[in-house]
């Protein structure tokens, strides 16, 4: 997508959400917008302060949860360290318990849903599958150590 085309975009996202059109704004916008990595915030961070040194992690953080809070990002909880979606689309990730990497994979088919009738409105739903990415899976079995034990929130001691 060109420069222009990006800003032109982002200033209608703020025209129809009232929202001050600025330069930290736009900044953090197009640092997020189609990033397959699913950075973090200082991530973001780091990326915007080299066009605009001044910004603070506080701001980042905050416009990427005004971002989410419009749909146009998703805010990836329960990792280590908030991560942000630059595809707001319906999609998996697999993410790795060794090295943090993120990856989206499509999904297909019908999803799953509580049944209706429990009076309970479905507004996002999100695939994680954990475990190890390839890249890390070899690297234990050459050192000899195997695989890795999962890391679950759920069984955290």
């Amino acid at each position: 997508m060109s420069e222009n085309k990006k800003y032109e975009d982002f200033k209608k996202l703020c025209q129809t959400r009232q929202y001050k059109c600025t330069p930290q704004r736009f900044a953090v916008y197009e640092a997020i917008q189609g990033n397959p990595t699913h950075p973090s915030v200082d991530q973001i961070w780091n990326e915007v302060q080299q066009n605009i040194p001044s910004i603070t992690r506080e701001s980042v953080f905050r416009i990427l949860s005004e971002l989410a809070q419009f749909n146009v990002v998703c805010r990836m909880d329960r990792i280590v360290n908030a991560r942000f979606d630059g595809f707001p689309h319906n999609h998996g990730h697999l993410i790795c318990d060794r090295c943090g990497a993120i990856e989206d994979f499509e999904l297909s088919g019908n999803w799953p849903v509580p049944p209706e009738g429990r009076g309970f409105q479905v507004a996002h739903m999100e695939w994680r599958l954990s475990g190890l990415c390839a890249r890390c899976a070899r690297e234990l079995a050459a050192s000899g150590e195997g695989r890795a034990p999962a890391k679950s929130p759920c069984h955290a001691s």
